[in-house]
């Protein structure tokens, strides 16, 4: 009786097999793989993202400043990546404020192939679509004009540059946001879908 007992004991307390522990091993690979493979497809989509809110951040800046201090605040791009505000003062002069550079790889971009957004303020190959003015300015009462004062409408496009025609995360990193120049409002938009099928979806 008690070597029956000691047989039992020693089959109840036996390893995995090695078919078993392959068999875990290639499920933990196979789970580890799609799970990089989704993080991978998200990350650009999540870069063109921190992008455009950062750039967005600095027009909010431009009109809410404007109308605080009553002062009128030019805005400055430099393509492909960075923007900065140059406050008037009154007498002359200006104050520089810090520049702000997109977080890489994103930039202002617009993909071939994608259209204009439902506000139609233009389109342009730089992603800085201002109407070809110079220079645009918030005046004091939040309206975003061009170097003649008048309202200016304009439209940012801002993507993640790199990917090919056939890669699905490539139209998914193009955003955009349009200024309406008689109030300064800001309105963001993301691009979904192919280039055939896609759409701009008001954010």
């Amino acid at each position: 009786m008690s070597n029956n007992r000691i047989a039992h004991g020693r089959k109840s307390h036996r390893g995995f097999s090695l078919l078993e522990m392959l068999t875990v091993i290639a499920i933990i690979l196979i789970l580890s793989a799609m799970a990089i493979f989704s993080i991978n497809g998200a990350l650009p989509s999540q870069e063109s993202v921190r992008a455009v809110n950062a750039a967005a951040a600095v027009f909010r800046q431009g009109r809410d400043s404007a109308i605080a201090q009553r002062r009128s605040y030019q805005l400055v791009t430099t393509a492909p990546n960075q923007m900065y505000l140059e406050r008037n003062e009154i007498g002359g002069g200006v104050t520089v404020l810090p520049t702000t550079t997109l977080p890489a790889p994103a930039q202002f971009m617009l993909y071939t192939g994608i259209p204009d957004t439902p506000d139609a303020y233009g389109t342009c190959s730089n992603g800085l679509c201002f109407g070809g003015t110079p220079t645009q300015t918030w005046l004091s009462d939040g309206t975003f004009v061009d170097a003649s004062g008048n309202p200016l409408n304009a439209t940012i496009f801002i993507a993640v540059p790199g990917h090919s025609l056939t890669d699905p995360t490539y139209a998914s990193t193009q955003r955009a946001f349009t200024i309406l120049g008689t109030t300064g409002r800001i309105r963001a938009y993301k691009w979904t879908g192919n280039l055939t099928t896609g759409k701009w979806v008001l954010q």
